[in-house]
């Protein structure tokens, strides 16, 4: 249904607006597909996979970086 885009849309929208930042970051677990894409649709682009980095319920998982930063 795209509930999450849209949250997520709108945090990014709230975080460019009213903090003083320029990027904004996310990391998944690699595993987590659904994350993956609801982070694409909202315009964040992959910038790094570090393998076998975290740990979830004693498996090793990868961990993704995500990032979108603002258009000035």
């Amino acid at each position: 249904k795209g509930i999450m885009t849209q949250a997520v849309l709108q945090m990014i929208d709230f975080g460019f607006k009213n903090l003083d930042i320029n990027r904004i970051f996310a990391r998944p677990y690699g595993s987590n597909l659904g994350s993956q894409r609801v982070l694409e649709k909202a315009g964040f682009h992959l910038e790094g996979r570090f393998d076998k980095t975290l740990i979830k319920n004693g498996v090793l998982e990868d961990e993704l970086i995500y990032a979108v930063c603002k258009v000035n």
